[in-house]
Parts: structure tokens; sequence; C-alpha cells
């Protein structure tokens, strides 16, 4: 006869696991929007970013000119590591849950030198809890002063896991089941008898054309659009080892901007031309910025993070 902690030994060694003891990093506070428990609803929710040399990094090392279009073209991610959900209180004992988002030290390190980076990986964390974890987050966090809430796990993963391909067949299978559950629920309702919309309470037919007395209210008086900012800006050029683009150029606001703009190169004037409705500039509500006549533009990218666009040439 076999005794059962054999047989759990000798499964774990079987599946190379390994013992993750993170190092604290910073806190995301949020609060659950949607949960398929509805008691879970509005409580909030704290996500510990921490890292240890044992997660695998990315293949490619970050550098902005390069990462950031993989990141566009979903090609260039950090691996994070989830712990199980754990049940805490805040600071007015309150109920709450944690969770904790492992990943690569050095990964951590350029979070912590580009700001643009760690705003991507609190997505990606916020992301990881609400697949794993069947819930939707609020995107309005904040980020107590703290290096994490409570005791951080100390996380067993197996090989295959800490390679990627475990963690991402586990979240390929959640889209899939989520993905098949809708789908049951769409022919449930097509099974359905539909109700008599004309007289559901079974009373009696009233004519379909009645004459009622209305009063037109008169509508209420539209305030007038609030002007738009002037924006002050700074322009930066930067070459780029990629096969697809030859220059970066980042623009940096004065405050805060987002992804409504469109990207236009002029061959004659060699100058790019950023169109923006929501912007305001000197000029308008357009922006030239000259290129040198050297660089043939035969493709653009461009994105924008908080206060900096990135246009890629």
């Amino acid at each position: 006869m076999i005794h059962e902690s054999s047989l759990v030994m000798s499964l774990v060694e079987e599946q190379e696991s390994i013992t993750l003891h993170p190092k604290p990093g910073f806190v995301i506070k949020t609060k659950i929007l949607e949960s398929k428990d509805l008691s879970q609803t509005l409580t909030k929710v704290f996500i510990n970013v921490c890292h240890s040399p044992d997660v695998p990094k990315p293949d490619v090392d970050f550098e902005p000119e390069i990462v950031f279009p993989l990141i566009i073209d979903n090609e260039w991610e950090i691996p994070i590591i989830l712990s199980k959900e754990k049940k805490s209180k805040d600071k007015k004992g309150f109920p709450s849950f944690v969770y904790d988002c492992c990943i690569n030290s050095e990964c951590f390190q350029w979070c912590q030198i580009s700001t643009d980076l760690k705003s991507i990986l609190i997505e990606w964390c916020i992301e990881s809890v609400e697949l794993v974890y069947s819930l939707t987050l609020e995107r309005e966090y904040s980020m107590p002063k703290m290096l994490a809430k409570g005791e951080l796990s100390n996380t067993v993963v197996t090989k295959k896991e800490l390679l990627g391909s475990g963690l991402k067949d586990r979240l390929k299978e959640l889209q899939q089941n989520e993905t098949l559950g809708l789908i049951k629920e769409m022919e449930l309702e097509e099974e359905e008898e539909l109700p008599d919309l004309m007289n559901i309470n079974k009373t009696p037919a009233k004519p379909l054309i009645e004459e009622i007395n209305y009063q037109l209210k008169p509508s209420p008086k539209l305030k007038p659009p609030k002007p738009v900012k002037e924006l002050t800006y700074t322009v930066l050029f930067k070459n780029v080892a990629d096969p697809n683009f030859n220059l970066a150029v980042i623009v940096t606001y004065d405050e805060e901007i987002d992804n409504n703009f469109s990207i236009t190169y002029s061959s004659e004037s060699s100058s790019l031309l950023v169109k923006s409705s929501g912007l305001k500039f000197a000029s308008g509500n357009s922006l030239e910025i000259p290129v040198s006549p050297d660089i043939i533009v035969t493709n653009t990218k461009c994105f924008a993070v908080h206060n900096t666009m990135y246009i890629f040439i």
C-alpha cells in the first residue's frame, strides 16, 4: 500500500515544483465591481506587486523604443505568478481580499525606472486577478504607502507554470469555459417560449392607438462646452533598433492626454502632423513636428501613456 504523503511527494517531484519566496514591492488598492457572488460587490481588493529572481523574465530586455511597439502588438509581456486568494480586513475592520502578483526581480527594477511600464504592469496584474477569479475590478485604483498588505504568500509552482506554459494554458482554459458558458446561456434563452408581448398579463386588449394628453416641457439649457486648455510640450527624438522603425518621437505634455488623436506624415514639408479634437496647441487642434528629410517614412505607429505620446516612424 502506498502511503498518501509518499504519493504526493512523488507527484511534486515529477512536476519539479519550486517555492517562491517573494520580496515586497508596492500595493494596488481597488474594489470589486462585479462578481458571481453578489455579496462581494464593492469589497476592497489589495494586490501586492512583489518580486523574486526565480520568476522568469521576458526574452527581450526592457528598452522603451523596442518594447513599447511589441506591447502594442501583444508580443511582449512580463510573466506574473498569481497567488491564491487571501481574506483580510481594511483599517476600519471591513473584510477585503488580498492577491500577490509576483514578477521577476529585474523586471521590478524596470518598472521602478519607467513609470509608463509600471502603469502597464498594474493593468496586467488587475487583469490577471479578474481572469483567474472571475471578477471585474475598479480601474480607479490607489497606491497606499505600504510595501505589502499582510504577509506575502510562499507560492508553490511547477516548472511548467514557471516557464509560462502552465499559466497560459490555465488562462486559455478559463477563457474557453467562460465562452462556452455564455453560449449555453444563449441557447437556453432561445429555447424558452417567448411571452405575448402585446398582452403579458392576459388583460383585455386596448386599442393600438389611444389619445393621450401630453404637454411638452421646455428642454433644459445646454451648458456651453468648457474651453480647451492650450498644452505645452517638449519633443525628443531617439534612434530605435527595430527592423520596422527608424526613429522614435517622444512628445511629453504638461498634463495627461488620451489616445484620441491621429498621425499623418507630409513628404512635402518633411513633418509629422498630430491632429486631435481634444488637444489644443498654439496653431489650433494640430501639432506639426518637423522630421529630417533624410528619414524615409513608410510606416508609423503611435500611442499615449499618461502625459507622453510615443510616435514610431
